[in-house]
């Protein structure tokens, strides 16, 4: 039997100021062997089915990557087993995914097929009523990311305006030569794989960046909030990793998903990762890691370029991002305790006893991948 190994956590969507965005298409590769969709309303045990499944796994020292929900993060999306090649995932809304390979590949297990339609109709006008104030809350909450955003794009253009670029340049350099100690060509076509490692979730903001830190991995940290470059920098580096054909690992940002907020190179056995606060404010603990000497952009900012109305405008808009994004979070966090009101009618109307025998029976067959 295996050791008991350690589990990787992170999101494979968040809420953002453009809605959910999520990676969903990256949680497995090409050459998967079987991806399990589960279809089925909330309450229905999708997420208490994975764990099921996964804790097994885990108990027979496989290796697993928890793919948390940001809008419940204490409940799961989806479930990696990387040595199996087999992926379990919530198929329903926000994240709705169909087969790319039916039967071949991907298969549906249908959650609906194990509950009573008569308890569901007859809580029909609660089910509606409740699922359509879910969706209000999260309008609301998209509403008030975008506001927060606006503001934050414009505390991040008072902050770039005053970077002292010779400096952020040297700082910049300096780092990037301790991650690539040497420059290699590969000759090979690099690959990514996308994630987040932290999201906005009703909890507030949940980060699980520790848990991708492997034993041994150096780990420098780039301090600078918006506008300090760090977000450029990391992409930088992401970059020439690809342009030596090394594969990565690419944390996004929840408010700019498009951009990066931690770069993982396994080969290299390094991961440079962003630190700013309400997001992150320290190096995450991890054990064994070797936090190195990283850059602190802040010492490029250049506060005299600014004039006391620029000031003031640039920690008006600071207040008023953090403002708007707390409010954002309370909203997602009623949203989250109504969908909890939601469930219970799903819940009463499940036979979960008849999923805990599908549950043993998926176990059964992705052990089978595993043989050889």
């Amino acid at each position: 039997m295996k050791s008991r190994p350690n589990i990787k956590s992170m999101f494979a969507g968040s809420n953002t100021p453009y809605g959910f965005v999520n990676y969903f298409g990256e949680i497995v590769e090409y050459n998967t062997n079987r991806i399990f969709i589960i279809k089925g309303g909330p309450g229905v045990g999708k997420s208490t089915f994975m764990k099921r499944i996964s804790n097994a796994l885990i108990d027979m020292g496989y290796e697993v990557e928890y793919f948390f929900c940001s809008s419940d993060p204490d409940s799961l999306d989806a479930v990696a087993v990387p040595d199996l090649k087999v992926a379990i995932m919530d198929g329903t809304a926000p994240h709705v995914m169909d087969p790319r390979y039916p039967g071949a590949v991907d298969e549906i297990i249908y959650f609906g097929d194990y509950w009573d339609d008569d308890v569901l109709v007859a809580n029909r006008e609660h089910i509606i009523k409740y699922t359509n104030r879910i969706k209000d809350l999260f309008n609301t909450a998209y509403s008030q990311l975008r506001e927060a955003k606006t503001a934050y794009d414009e505390w991040k253009g008072y902050v770039k305006s005053c970077v002292d670029g010779v400096e952020y340049q040297r700082k910049a350099d300096l780092l990037i030569g301790k991650v690539f100690k040497k420059f290699d060509i590969f000759g090979r076509e690099a690959r990514a794989r996308h994630y987040f490692a932290c999201a906005i979730t009703p909890d507030g903001i949940r980060d699980y960046a520790g848990t991708l830190l492997a034993p041994g991995m150096d780990v420098y940290p780039i301090y600078g909030g918006p506008g300090s470059g760090a977000k450029e920098l990391l992409d930088r580096i992401a970059h020439i990793a690809e342009w030596q054909g090394l594969f990565t690992e690419r944390a996004h940002c929840p408010i700019e998903p498009e951009d990066l907020d931690m770069v993982i190179i396994p080969e290299l056995n390094v991961a440079v990762i962003s630190i700013w606060e309400p997001f992150r404010s320290a190096v995450p603990e991890a054990p064994g890691i070797n936090p190195g000497e990283g850059i602190d952009l802040s010492a490029c900012f250049n506060e005299a370029k600014l004039d006391e109305r620029r000031r003031e405008a640039l920690s008006s808009a600071r207040e008023r991002f953090l403002e708007l994004l707390d409010r954002a979070m309370s909203n997602i966090a009623q949203a989250k305790a109504v969908h909890d009101q939601l469930e219970s009618y799903y819940i009463s109307a499940m036979d979960f006893e008849k999923i805990e025998r599908v549950a043993h029976q998926i176990i059964r067959r992705v052990l089978k991948y595993g043989k050889g």
